[in-house]
């Protein structure tokens, strides 16, 4: 039975050819206008000549770290040079500095130059490497104790992250983004039953719950995934956007498919309502694309890091910018992890509000 449900809905779901096309090709114009839109924004963060910026440290704790820390900015085209003494702004002046960075016991305060933009954005997001992910950890191991000579800094966090463009960016983004929306694929299927009533057969029927809910959920994730290589194909031959990491790029994507399409039918199971399931969906996408870096590129985002981590939407996003520019991520497992729980927790809320509903009406 389950086997007739999977072939019948997949049946359904293609012939709505104009579906799949509005869906498949909707990411390519989105991708499109506002990697065009935000060209210069993310020329910035592709990366600039070598420039210099000043610095002053005023514990001698900072000051160990400083040869580490010089080294990790010579990468990313950083010369740092000491400057103890005197105004920031009229040193900035007379030695023609792109920026400065002041450090103190627990915080550090960088200064740009109206003429150094593209060179400021730089200098503050390397600063917020390297002190978030590299200098804080160890101040806060060595704090305790006072014991320690030396800070020994993890290096490996100090990688500058390689440029990515605009193009990229948005075209992987905005590919994530979309198949959040894949339950949209199934409105002529949900749609048909409820007018004919055959949610309610199924209901009285001796088919299990989860053999019901694996009848929906498996032709919906195919489509969705023929959708979406559809907007991929597209947008690599067209846009040239570049995907890092085909294989695990491929997992991931999956992965976030079958998580998309598990929520959606968690809404729709808990509402029966079309209209609210689209309303509700599109509003819980948006603010998961808002905070993950959709419409704020997450290099340069306003955003806490704490606000950002609840999006499971960020997590897949950096992920996969990330393998396009570096081919590899820290946020692999925890976008695996993420889509893992999202696909459980939904498919199981789902089977027991069917299985509530099927005993009211029994």
């Amino acid at each position: 039975m389950i086997r007739y449900m999977i072939k019948n809905n997949l049946k359904l779901m293609l012939r709505n050819k104009w579906v799949i096309g509005a869906i498949a090709l909707s990411p390519i114009l989105v991708i499109a206008i506002l990697s065009s839109a935000f060209q210069g924004l993310m020329k910035s963060y592709e990366g600039v000549d070598e420039f210099h910026a000043g610095y002053r440290v005023e514990t001698d704790m900072m000051q160990d770290s400083m040869e580490q820390i010089k080294e990790a900015g010579k990468e990313a085209g950083i010369i740092f040079e000491e400057y103890p003494e005197g105004d920031v702004k009229t040193l900035m002046g007379n030695n023609n500095l792109a920026g400065f960075v002041e450090m103190g016991e627990e915080t550090y305060t960088v200064y740009v130059s109206a003429d150094y933009a593209v060179e400021g954005m730089t200098l503050t997001y390397f600063m917020n490497q390297v002190m978030e992910e590299g200098c804080n950890q160890a101040l806060h191991q060595m704090l305790p104790t006072m014991q320690q000579e030396e800070i020994e800094l993890p290096i490996e966090q100090l990688d500058y992250m390689p440029a990515i463009n605009s193009t990229d960016y948005y075209g992987i983004v905005y590919i994530v983004y979309f198949c959040w929306c894949g339950i949209a694929s199934a409105i002529g299927v949900l749609a048909s039953e409820k007018k004919n009533g055959i949610d309610r057969k199924y209901q009285v029927s001796a088919i299990s719950n989860v053999k019901l809910y694996l009848g929906k959920w498996i032709p919906i994730v195919f489509v969705n995934m023929i959708e979406m290589g559809i907007a991929i194909a597209v947008s690599v031959v067209l846009l040239d956007i570049h995907w890092g990491n085909p294989w695990m790029s491929t997992v991931l994507m999956g992965l976030t498919i079958m998580g998309s399409v598990a929520f959606g039918l968690m809404l729709y199971y808990i509402s029966r309502n079309l209209v609210v399931t689209i309303i509700v969906l599109f509003i819980s996408v948006f603010v998961m694309g808002f905070f993950g870096g959709c419409f704020e590129t997450y290099m340069f985002s306003t955003v806490s890091d704490a606000i950002k981590n609840a999006s499971p939407i960020y997590h897949v996003n950096r992920a996969l910018v990330e393998y396009s520019c570096m081919g590899q991520s820290t946020y692999t497992n925890s976008s695996v992890l993420y889509m893992l729980i999202i696909i459980g927790i939904c498919s199981a809320i789902t089977i027991i509000v069917d299985g509530i509903r099927k005993r009211g009406r029994v």
